[in-house]
């Protein structure tokens, strides 16, 4: 095992480069896409949470690639706690948590824990304000339910181009 030097975006940017998908990386998440020099990262599975939907700051006209990972029950001091700088990290709009989330499930650890219902998109129902969406672990469809149920988890990602 060799020693690296210098700044951590470099050596990172050209390990993405270099590894291929399903690649677990030193922190411990893995690359699950790969495309047109931008990488799909998730963070490991004992950083997701089960909770309610985050609430009230997130509609679909306004879900950007940064949603506040603090705004989710324990996600943040869950991702801190495992080495992870929250900033780096953001809980996907529905759109982004199914492709390439779930076009990529297979280079997960497990798309859908055992026991899960799904994950928690970053976006309400526009049509109803106390139901939010959520996406199926078992086939990927997207879907909405009321925003106080907690039988979902929540899944931090990163965008890393390289």
């Amino acid at each position: 095992m060799g020693v690296l030097f210098g700044p951590a975006a470099w050596w990172q940017s050209n390990l993405i480069a270099a590894c291929p998908e399903g690649t677990i990386l030193p922190d411990g998440s893995a690359i699950i896409c790969k495309a047109g020099g931008t990488a799909w990262i998730v963070a490991p599975r004992n950083t997701e949470v089960q909770s309610q939907w985050a609430g009230g700051q997130y509609n679909s006209q306004i879900v950007g690639n940064k949603c506040c990972t603090s705004e989710w029950p324990g996600l943040e001091s869950s991702a801190i706690s495992y080495g992870l700088n929250p900033d780096d990290w953001f809980v996907p709009s529905s759109s982004q948590l199914q492709n390439p989330g779930y076009v990529c499930k297979s280079k997960w650890d497990c798309f859908c824990t055992v026991g899960s219902n799904g994950y928690w998109s970053s976006q309400d129902d526009s049509t109803n304000a106390s139901r939010a969406r959520y996406v199926r672990g078992v086939d990927g469809q997207l879907l909405c339910d009321s925003k106080s149920q907690s039988t979902y988890r929540v899944r931090l990602f990163r965008c890393v181009t390289y």
